[in-house]
C-alpha cells in the first residue's frame, strides 16, 4: 500500500489546527470543542476508511499481479504452442518436399523402366534377329546339297555324305578337298559370331531386367517415401490444428484474464476516486474546523466564541423594584443570580466577565447572601451601593474585592432622570481600571456544550417555567432561541428596549435562613446541595447542584455527568427550597 503525500498534508493540517486550537483554548471548554471533537472522531473514521480502501487496493493488486503472472504463463505456452505449430508447419513442408522429391523419383524411375522396356523389346527383336541369323550357313549347306542332288553331281554328294556321316577331323580333311571350303569356312565363322551375339544379348537382357528390378525397387522406395510422407502430414496437422485450438483456447483465457484485470482496475480507480473524495471531505472537514476556529475559541463564562479577557468577575448587586425597571447593562451580564430579599420582592446579582456593557444599574445595596454565593469566584470584584454594618462585615470578612460606593465612588453617579434610591449607576471599564493588575480568568459556574448538542435523554421538552418569589413573580417563556422573562405578568426588558431572553434559565432551589445583619432579611444558603431544573434549548432537565467548597461555585449534574448548558447567558433563580410549590413549569 502506498502512502499518499496529501492524507499525510491533511493529517499534518489537522494536527496543527487541533493544536493551535487547544493552546488557544486555555480558560476552558468552548462551544465548539464538541463539534471539533465529533469532526476529528469523522476525519479518524475516514482515515480509517482510506486505510481499509488501501488494503483492499492492495489486495486487488495483488489479484492483478497473480493474474498477470498467470497471462504471462498462458502467453509462454502460446509461445511455446506457436513453435509446434510452426514446427509443424515446417514439418509438413519437409514432408512435402519429401513427398514432391519421391513422386520425382517415382516419375524418373517410371520413366526409366519405360526406356527399359522399349530397351529390351530392341533387345529381344535384334536377338531373335540374331537367331534368324543362325539359319544362313545352315541354309548354305542345305543350298549346296540341293545344288549337287539337281546337278546329281557324285562327288559332292559323296561329301556332303562324308561331311554328315564322318568324324571332325575327317571332315577337315573333306573340306579340303571340297571345291566350297571357302564357302563353309566362312559360313561357320559367321555362325560362331552370331551365336558370340546372342550370348552378347542374353549378357544384355539380364543386365537390363537387372536395372528394371533395381529401378522397380527405387520406385517401390519413392512410392513408400511418398506414401509415408502423405499418411504422416494428416497427423502433423492434427496435432497443428489440436494446438491452434490451445492458443484459441489460451487466447480466450487471456482475454478472460484481461477482462478481469480490467474490471479490476476499475475497482482500484473506483478505490482511489472514492479515496480522492474522502481526501476531499477531510479538506472540508479541516475547512471547517478552520471556520469554527476562526470564530475564536469560547469563553468559559458564556460559551459563546471569543477570546476571555484577562480580568476577574464584576459582580454588581442591581435593583428589580418596579420604579428600578428597565435596568441598564442588565442584557449584558454573563449570568444573573436573582435572589429574595425583604417583602418578597428580589435583587439581581449581575455578574459581567466577558463582555463590559460600559454602564450598569440601578446599583442597590448588599446583602449577607452575596458573600456565600459569590466567594467561589476567585476574588470577584463586588459593586454595590453600600450595606448594613453586619453586612459590611460579612463582605470585609469574605475574599470579595470591595469596590462599592463608599470605596470608589468616581466610579458611581446619580441619574436625574430617576429618583433616588433607583438612580445610582456605575461604570464597568472604571470599576476594571481599579485592578488592571488583575489579569487571572475566574472560574465559571456551568459547563457548555456546543450550540444544537444533543441533549441527555432524561430532558422534557417545555415550554417555560414560572418562579412566584412572594411580591414579585417571574415567568420565563421559551420563543425558540431563549427564554422570555416577563415580571409581574410585563414583559420585562432593558433601558435599550431589548427583552431579557437568557439562553438558558437555572432554577436552583435555595435554602432560605434568618441574615445574622439583619433578622427582616432572608440570607440564600448557596453551599450545600439540592434540586435544580435547568431549561436549555426548549427542555428541562432535572439535575442535582452540589457546591460543598465554598471557595469554588456550585457544580450541576445529572447522575454525576456535568449538565451542558447551550452556549450563551444565563439567568438563576435562586428559588426558596422551602415553598417547592411556587414554582412550576409547562
Amino acid at each position: 500500500v502506498h502512502s499518499h503525500p496529501s492524507r499525510r498534508l491533511l493529517v499534518a493540517s489537522l494536527g496543527i489546527a487541533l493544536g493551535a486550537l487547544a493552546a488557544a483554548n486555555v480558560a476552558g471548554a468552548g462551544p465548539n470543542d464538541g463539534a471539533i471533537a465529533a469532526l476529528q472522531d469523522e476525519i479518524g473514521t475516514e482515515e480509517a476508511e482510506i486505510g481499509t480502501i488501501e488494503q483492499q487496493i492492495g489486495t486487488i493488486e495483488q489479484q492483478i499481479g497473480t493474474i498477470e503472472q498467470q497471462v504471462a504463463t498462458i502467453e509462454q505456452q502460446i509461445t511455446d504452442l506457436r513453435d509446434l505449430v510452426a514446427e509443424g508447419d515446417q514439418a509438413i513442408m519437409n514432408l512435402e518436399a519429401e513427398v514432391a522429391e519421391a513422386e520425382a523419383r517415382i516419375a524418373s524411375e517410371a520413366h526409366e523402366l519405360k526406356v527399359l522396356l522399349v530397351r529390351v523389346e530392341l533387345l529381344a527383336d535384334l536377338t531373335i534377329g540374331h537367331y534368324a541369323d543362325l539359319e544362313e550357313p545352315t541354309t548354305v549347306r542345305h543350298v549346296m546339297a540341293i545344288d549337287s542332288y539337281v546337278k546329281n553331281d557324285e562327288r559332292i554328294n559323296a561329301v556332303l555324305t562324308q561331311s554328315v556321316e564322318a568324324s571332325g577331323e575327317t571332315l577337315d580333311n573333306l573340306r579340303t578337298q571340297m571345291l566350297y571350303e571357302a564357302v563353309i569356312d566362312s559360313a561357320t565363322n559367321d555362325l560362331h559370331q552370331r551365336y558370340a551375339r546372342l550370348r552378347l544379348d542374353g549378357d544384355r537382357a539380364r543386365s537390363l531386367y537387372d536395372l528394371m528390378t533395381s529401378s522397380e525397387e527405387r520406385h517401390q522406395i519413392a512410392v513408400d517415401d511418398r506414401d509415408g510422407g502423405i499418411a504422416t502430414i494428416p497427423t502433423v496437422e492434427g496435432r497443428i490444428a489440436s494446438s491452434e485450438d490451445e492458443i484459441a483456447a489460451a487466447r480466450t483465457e487471456i482475454a478472460a484474464a484481461h477482462a478481469e484485470i480490467a474490471d479490476e482496475q476499475s475497482k482500484i480507480a473506483a478505490a482511489q476516486a472514492e479515496i480522492a473524495d474522502i481526501h476531499e471531505s477531510i479538506a472540508d472537514v479541516l475547512a471547517e474546523i478552520a471556520w469554527l476556529d476562526s470564530f475564536n475559541v469560547s469563553m468559559a463564562w458564556t460559551g459563546l466564541q471569543g477570546n476571555d479577557p484577562h480580568r476577574p468577575a464584576l459582580t454588581v448587586k442591581i435593583d428589580n423594584a418596579s420604579a428600578a425597571r428597565p435596568q441598564t447593562g442588565i442584557n449584558e451580564a454573563d449570568v444573573v443570580y436573582e435572589e429574595i430579599v425583604e417583602a418578597g420582592l428580589t435583587r439581581f446579582v449581575a455578574i459581567f466577565q466577558s463582555t463590559s456593557p460600559g454602564t450598569v444599574g440601578p446599583v442597590r445595596s448588599g446583602r449577607t447572601s452575596d458573600p456565600i454565593l459569590l466567594e467561589g469566584f476567585d476574588r470577584p470584584l463586588f459593586a454595590y451601593s453600600g450595606a448594613n454594618r453586619g453586612t459590611n462585615q460579612a463582605i470585609n470578612a469574605s475574599p470579595l474585592v470591595d469596590v462599592g460606593y463608599d470605596n470608589a465612588a468616581s466610579a458611581y453617579w446619580r441619574s436625574s432622570s430617576r429618583r433616588a434610591p433607583h438612580n445610582l449607576y456605575a461604570s464597568t471599564d472604571s470599576l476594571w481600571a481599579l485592578h488592571a493588575d488583575r489579569t487571572d480568568v475566574p472560574p465559571a459556574p456551568f459547563t457548555f456544550g456546543w450550540e444544537g448538542q444533543p441533549l441527555p435523554d432524561s430532558a422534557i421538552a417545555a415550554e417555560g417555567v414560572t418562579i412566584d418569589f412572594g411580591r414579585l413573580v417571574a415567568d420565563y417563556a421559551w420563543d425558540g432561541s431563549g427564554w422570555q422573562r416577563s415580571t409581574n405578568g410585563e414583559a420585562h426588558s432593558d433601558a435599550e428596549g431589548v427583552r431579557v431572553a437568557p439562553t438558558n434559565v437555572v432554577v436552583q432551589f435555595t435554602t432560605y435562613g434568618k441574615s445574622a445583619a439583619d433578622f427582616r432579611s432572608p440570607e440564600a444558603r448557596t453551599t450545600g446541595s439540592g434540586t435544580a431544573w435547568v431549561f436549555t434549548a426548549g427542555h428541562l432537565m432535572v439535575a442535582e447542584w452540589n457546591r460543598p467548597d465554598p471557595g469554588r461555585p456550585a457544580t450541576i449534574t445529572i447522575d454525576g455527568e456535568p449538565v451542558l448548558l447551550q452556549p450563551g447567558r444565563t439567568w438563576v433563580a435562586l428559588a426558596d427550597a422551602a415553598r417547592p410549590g411556587n414554582v412550576a413549569w409547562r
